[in-house]
Formats: C-alpha cells, sequence, structure tokens
C-alpha cells in the first residue's frame, strides 16, 4: 500500500487527494497524518523527502515522490489512465497552466497567512500588499476562463484551483468576497462541489478539532 504524509489543512494535499479520488486510488493509499511547522522541519519526512514537505508519496516500493504537481502525474499517469492529464500537446499545456495558476494562488495565500499569523508589529505591511494586488489579477483569469470551463474535461488544472478556491474560503473567506466579484467562477464552483472528488476533500483544522475534543473531554471530567 502507498502512504501519503498530508494535512487536511494543506491545499497543496487537497489537490493530490482529488486526483486521488478521481483515478479511483483511494483504498490503495495509507494516510500518514503530519505537522509540518516551517521553524522545525521535521526528522522522520526529512529522511524522505529532502525538501521536508508535505504532501509525501512513498510508493509500495519505497520510492518518495514530491511534490504535488509530480505526485499528481504519478497518481494520474503512471498509476491511473492519465485522463487528468491530456494527451495532446495543446491540451496537456493547458492544464499544466492551470495548475500553476492554481497552485500559485494557494502559494499567495500561504505566505499571506504567514504574515497573519505574525505579531502585529512584525508583519510586513509591503508583503501583505502585494498580495493583494496580486489578487485581483489572479481571479481575472480565473473569471475569464470559468466561461469555458464547464465544457472541459476535468483535469489536475482543475483539481489545483479547486484546492486553492477552497483553501481561500477556509482561511480567508471574510477578508477575500470573491463569490459576489466573480460570478462565473462562483458558479463554476459551486458544480465542482457535486464532484465526489471534491465534496470528500474539504479542508478542516485537524488541530482545532483535537483541541476542542480534549476540552470537552476535560469539560466532563
Amino acid at each position: 500500500m502507498m502512504r501519503l504524509f498530508w494535512s487536511p489543512r494543506s491545499p497543496f494535499v487537497r489537490k493530490v487527494l482529488v486526483v486521488v479520488h478521481e483515478v479511483g486510488l483511494n483504498e490503495a493509499i495509507e494516510r500518514v497524518p503530519m505537522v509540518i511547522l516551517s521553524t522545525q522541519p521535521n526528522d522522520a519526512l526529512l529522511a524522505l523527502n529532502p525538501l521536508g514537505q508535505i504532501p509525501t508519496l512513498v510508493t509500495e516500493g519505497g520510492e518518495a515522490i514530491y511534490d504535488s504537481a509530480v505526485i499528481c502525474h504519478y497518481l494520474d499517469v503512471v498509476r491511473g489512465d492519465g485522463r487528468l492529464h491530456p494527451a495532446s500537446p495543446e491540451a496537456r499545456t493547458a492544464a499544466l497552466r492551470r495548475q500553476a495558476l492554481g497552485d500559485g494562488l494557494s502559494w499567495l495565500l500561504l505566505n499571506w497567512l504567514g504574515e497573519r499569523s505574525r505579531r502585529q508589529g512584525d508583519q510586513s505591511a509591503m508583503r501583505i500588499a502585494a498580495v493583494h494586488k496580486k489578487l485581483p489579477h489572479i481571479f481575472r483569469v480565473l473569471e475569464a476562463e470559468a466561461a469555458t470551463a464547464d465544457a472541459e474535461a476535468f483535469d489536475v488544472g482543475h483539481a489545483a484551483i479547486v484546492a486553492a478556491l477552497g483553501y481561500l474560503d477556509f482561511r480567508f473567506a471574510p477578508d477575500f468576497l470573491w463569490h459576489e466579484r466573480y460570478p462565473r467562477l462562483a458558479q463554476w464552483w459551486q458544480g465542482a462541489q457535486q464532484r465526489p472528488s471534491v465534496a470528500a476533500t474539504v479542508h478542516y483544522d485537524e488541530l482545532a478539532t483535537a483541541g476542542s475534543a480534549l476540552s470537552r473531554q476535560k469539560g466532563r471530567a
């Protein structure tokens, strides 16, 4: 059985899990929970992935595969039928460009979260301003592409965009109200929620869930 080092809070993990469900490998992968802190690299994970990042996939033969784009390629093209990475050069380029856009949005949001997590006096106003400058440009392109997305077969690029938009709603819902500003994208997003692969991979904070459970147990003690 393959092993996936993961966290339900990561947009890159969610992209991989969407692909896992799309290619029918959900039962072939053991999920190994992993909390990653930028200031405290995990020794066990570093032994497998020198980047110390999640997601990391370990095959049945013990080969470690990273990063998320490579994992998605492996699961779909090597282990699946390749339908999420179109065969024609033009279509595959479009899918990979969409993946780059979705992944880029995820990285931007992670940077934003990192700044917001700092103490107020340590936050970089310039970095936060750069995030807000880039977001409308990213969403302008996403809104334009949403006009034809329903007619296209779901691919790895769409999985990346789903993961990024889901992470935005998970972490920044009150801060960037994209559903109202970009109606075509919001309509495509609502349709994507009906895919079993998307519905099965919703973000949640396992740390907060564990903390709440502990608090309830103390309350009953």
